[in-house]
């Protein structure tokens, strides 16, 4: 689904797409990669890696050309290849997409692709909904993290948070690897089905997450920029 955002006046596009994990047979896809990304997939260490990681490649690289319309030949010619701390980036001569960013995530059942403007850093998450709401979580919130869960009847949830503070992560280029009371939350407005959080320390950002079936989905953008619904926007 390709999407508008508008910060200062300016129209940023985006992309977003989920695949199911098992849509894609492993079999028929080999002609999508190119030497640069054989290397890397060789170097993974066991049957499941590969697989995730084949899988990864191959639905990032098809998001590529489901947004810009481009064939295999061109495709090829675009190496998706991992950055000093694990993050995609797209590798290319071809001009068009030079600037274009790429955040991937995955639970067993879903890939999810987002391809933005790096003009306009976005990220993205996907987790899998739990009965016991991950509980192991806990000693990751801070004391009003706590409060805002108790006190949204059911709406909010540890691992709504831990989505919203990953697709985060992902803009920032550092995992989780930081302590999460830095990434803590200080609010978060409930419209309908559409959560949106926002940041103590990180307050130029907002996350929007959605729950669909098993699964909550979380993308994180500037807080002064807004999506843009068709018919709002008269174009020039």
């Amino acid at each position: 689904m390709i999407e508008y955002f508008m910060n200062k006046k300016k129209i940023y596009k985006s992309y977003i797409k989920y695949y199911e994990t098992d849509s894609v047979n492993l079999d028929y896809i080999d002609d999508i990669f190119n030497e640069k990304e054989w290397n890397y997939l060789n170097l993974q260490n066991g049957p499941k890696r590969s697989i995730e990681a084949k899988k990864s490649l191959y639905f990032g690289k098809k998001a590529i050309m489901e947004f810009f319309g481009i064939g295999l030949d061109e495709i090829k010619n675009v190496s998706l290849l991992k950055g000093v701390f694990g993050q995609p980036v797209i590798v290319t001569s071809l001009f068009f997409l030079m600037n274009i960013g790429i955040s991937i995530t995955h639970t067993d059942k879903t890939f999810g692709i987002l391809l933005f403007d790096q003009l306009h850093p976005m990220g993205i998450d996907i987790e899998t909904k739990t009965k016991s709401d991950s509980e192991f979580l806990e000693t990751y919130l801070t004391e009003s993290e706590k409060k805002m869960i108790k006190e949204s009847d059911g709406v909010l949830s540890k691992e709504v948070f831990f989505s919203a503070k990953e697709s985060l992560s992902k803009i920032l280029k550092t995992g989780l690897t930081s302590p999460l009371e830095i990434y803590e939350i200080s609010k978060v407005d409930m419209d309908h089905d559409n959560i949106s959080l926002f940041y103590k320390n990180f307050t130029q950002y907002k996350s929007t997450v959605v729950l669909v079936n098993d699964e909550i989905r979380s993308v994180t953008f500037p807080i002064n920029s807004t999506k843009i619904i068709e018919g709002e926007y008269q174009w020039n």
